[in-house]
């Protein structure tokens, strides 16, 4: 009996252990070509860059004059988010520096905004007044350009912050409510909603390229800028001005709205609503029947949070 043995050559068993080597270079330089190719990230979790909470002073010049205005940052805001603005324009008031605090500590809307994260800007009027058209002091006399001082600011917001350009507002008191029915009639581009106080529409003829919400209020006892209209008297003289349910009805008009009002009253506060208006719009008036030519206390109503409410619910489209 004999036996077999398995037995390879050796010229035969070289050359496959060559093609298996080279088989397993081939196959490494493939997977190291690959993985250069890609990139591979990390996961991150670093926060947003944030802007330094609190009130600061800031001034630039505008048509050869400078101008100054004071910026309300709420906690924890962020360079990235998209945040609303809003303006808030004192009354006329040759002190304009106590006019910029009276209407900050008096209307409570630093509390407002810190509450619900928006910028505030209070922009400072030459000698304390606003050119509303008509209306008043040094601003109207001296023809002073102070829509080119808005569009200015909203230009320095824009190099710190993110603003929502949905999302810009104007309030404002007495000659201040004028000067911000006049933004909306002229910048209606930019500002997607107003609340005037104590103040009525002066803008004659009021074109706006955009619809704009409103949101007015009144007192009932106002002398100085009267709710049936006629001779008032600011601190710059005896006006005559139009009625404020006239400066309604314009907007009424020009947002397109329904013509039949719902009326909603709570105590001394009337509040009269036009909806079905146009790109989302609406109208609202508020009267109050003992409140003269002031902003209102937060006792007697609290009238930031309510204009607050209203900016946060009409925005463009």
């Amino acid at each position: 009996m004999s036996t077999r043995r398995l037995f390879m050559p050796p010229s035969k068993r070289e050359a496959d252990y060559r093609s298996s080597l080279y088989l397993f270079f081939a196959l490494t330089l493939i997977i190291s070509i690959s993985a250069c190719g890609q990139t591979i990230s990390k996961p991150t979790n670093t926060p947003a860059p944030t802007i330094k909470a609190g009130d600061t002073e800031h001034t630039l010049t505008v048509g050869g004059m400078e101008r100054t205005y004071q910026l309300h940052i709420p906690p924890g805001l962020n360079k990235i988010d998209p945040t609303p603005l809003v303006f808030v324009f004192h009354g006329y008031d040759p002190e304009t520096f106590y006019a910029v605090t009276g209407i900050q500590n008096l209307s409570g809307f630093n509390d407002t905004a810190d509450k619900n994260g928006f910028i505030i800007v209070y922009p400072y009027g030459i000698s304390g007044s606003w050119n509303a058209g008509k209306c008043c002091g040094a601003a109207v006399q001296n023809n002073v350009d102070d829509l080119a001082f808005v569009r200015q600011i909203l230009i320095e917001l824009g190099k710190v912050s993110n603003v929502d350009p949905k999302r810009i507002y104007a309030t404002g008191l007495a000659s201040g409510a004028m000067f911000s029915y006049r933004l909306a009639c002229e910048m209606s581009d930019t500002f997607a909603a107003i609340a005037p106080l104590a103040g009525v529409l002066l803008t004659d003829p009021c074109q706006p390229v955009q619809p704009v919400s409103v949101m007015h209020i009144h007192g009932l006892k106002d002398n100085a800028v009267p709710f049936t209209g006629g001779v008032g008297g600011l601190a710059t003289g005896k006006i005559e001005f139009p009625s404020v349910e006239k400066g309604i009805a314009t907007w009424v008009e020009l947002d397109g709205c329904g013509s039949s009002p719902t009326m909603e009253k709570k105590d001394l506060l009337t509040n009269t609503i036009y909806s079905s208006c146009r790109a989302g719009t609406a109208v609202e008036l508020y009267t109050h029947d003992a409140l003269g030519n002031s902003w209102p206390s937060i006792y007697v109503f609290p009238a930031a949070q309510m204009i607050w409410d209203f900016f946060n619910t009409h925005q463009k489209q």
